[in-house]
């Protein structure tokens, strides 16, 4: 097709039909998407390049793929995605009409301003005393050659430096509730792997009661304004905003972000700390290394931001998890408007997959990817610095607020857990098997013992 422009003759290619993925016919790609996400997006990129579709029942998807489709999100998603789609019903699960997962535009970058310093890596580097203290407090509790639940135990660990350092709540007695309340809500509403009917089970019912409970009592303990002059945290930050500007954030919208740690951190912190703690077990080399820097690094005194930067090992091993146990594998998004990548027209309204861990495998990036190889990170071979082909926390205007703070309890944790026990796999055949509805995690036969304590 010629088109004249300006007196020069340029040829329009016409757009290319998008190819669809592997399926079954009528159910599609259920099966698939029910198991190992990165993997089947990884396999389908390799087949059809970094733009296909994807059929589930009665839905569709149109996926964008691979180190070029993460930079195109980079730059255009702000202008071309909608979030709002695609969490509104888990919004309206907590009886609120907007959370920062909805907005978009400019009040999703006002919300992300006022929330940014509580969800930062400096909020939990103030604390990190406290936060290896209360690791410690758990780690001293755990049996000897028993069995103890990996995940779970993690999630423990974790829930509490989230309680401490962005609200002010440990949550102890309301972590079996928040657990089942937030694994409901996004299967039922954002995965869409449950019947919505689900929500009206007593159990869930009694979970979601006993979570705002535990809102209500996070609120209420930040009542008392506090003077400019005294420290402040996320939900200081959160009830500022709503006591100021309530036609911003509505009473009905408070609860969703006062809540919005504990969401995060129970679905990704822990998911991801418990993969970690699985790849130094079956990796003894790297575990004997990550054990001495810790031992090392603790006998200097009490950990603090500026000792944190002395991991090395232990650094490489949490930019290694990301890479090869993503807890947010992909991002669901909608078309705010026609637009075309790779030569493929994308329509107005489009269900969009952005496969943004997808290079996390590609072996022209990282040569051998199914090896699990800190060096990786080293100053010789950088190999996650290409742009593009290192995402583990999403992209754009709606990165993780809190991928800092995830990284340094990550670190803490386990150097914590190094340091204070010595753990074997249990069972010591275990072979990693990834749960992943809602998010990917270590199944629950994920466990370990500890052999002996070190330091009581």
């Amino acid at each position: 097709m010629l088109h004249d422009r300006n007196d020069e003759r340029i040829t329009v290619r016409p757009h290319k039909s998008i190819p669809l993925a592997d399926g079954m016919p009528i159910v599609g790609s259920i099966k698939e998407l029910s198991g190992d996400i990165r993997a089947f997006l990884t396999e389908q990129y390799l087949s059809h390049g970094p733009v296909f579709r994807i059929k589930v029942l009665h839905r569709s998807f149109t996926v964008l793929a691979g180190p070029d489709a993460n930079q195109f999100a980079v730059r255009d998603g702000r202008e071309l995605f909608s979030t709002k789609e695609t969490w509104q019903e888990h919004t309206a699960s907590f009886g609120a009409q907007r959370s920062l997962l909805t907005m978009d535009g400019p009040d999703h970058v006002r919300m992300r301003k006022i929330q940014r310093k509580g969800y930062s890596r400096g909020a939990i580097e103030v604390e990190i005393p406290r936060a290896v203290e209360l690791a410690r407090e758990q780690i001293r509790e755990w049996p000897v050659n028993k069995t103890i639940p990996g995940l779970y135990s993690l999630q423990s660990i974790i829930a509490d430096q989230i309680g401490m350092a962005a609200t002010g709540v440990l949550p102890r007695e309301y972590m079996d509730d928040l657990i089942y309340f937030f694994r409901v809500v996004l299967l039922t509403t954002l995965t869409k792997q449950r019947p919505r009917i689900l929500q009206l089970a007593p159990r869930f019912k009694r979970a979601r009661k006993r979570v705002l409970e535990l809102g209500q009592e996070v609120i209420d303990r930040h009542a008392i304004e506090k003077q400019e002059d005294e420290k402040t945290d996320l939900i200081d930050d959160i009830l500022k905003l709503a006591r100021e500007e309530p036609e911003f954030l509505p009473q009905s919208d408070v609860l969703i972000s006062v809540l919005g740690p504990f969401i995060a951190g129970l679905d990704t912190a822990a998911s991801a700390t418990s993969f970690m703690l699985y790849a130094l077990l079956t990796h003894p080399d790297i575990m004997a290394r990550a054990c001495e820097e810790a031992d090392r690094i603790f006998a200097q005194g009490e950990l603090t931001a500026e000792r944190l930067k002395e991991f090395d090992v232990i650094h490489r091993v949490v930019l290694e998890t990301y890479r090869m146990y993503p807890i947010s594998p992909a991002l669901q998004r909608t078309a705010k408007k026609a637009f075309v990548f790779n030569n493929c027209e994308i329509p107005e309204g489009e269900s969009i997959i952005l496969a943004t861990t997808v290079p996390h495998y590609l072996p022209d990036i990282y040569p051998k990817p199914e090896i699990f190889d800190i060096d990786r990170y080293t100053p010789e071979r950088k190999e996650n610095s290409r742009p593009g082909t290192f995402v583990p926390f999403g992209l754009g205007a709606h990165t993780c607020l809190g991928a800092g703070f995830a990284e340094v309890q990550m670190m803490l944790t386990i150097a914590t857990i190094l340091h204070e026990a010595e753990l074997v796999m249990d069972p010591p055949d275990y072979k990693l098997k990834i749960d992943p509805r809602p998010g990917p995690k270590p199944d629950d036969k994920f466990g370990f013992q500890v052999v002996r304590h070190k330091r009581i």
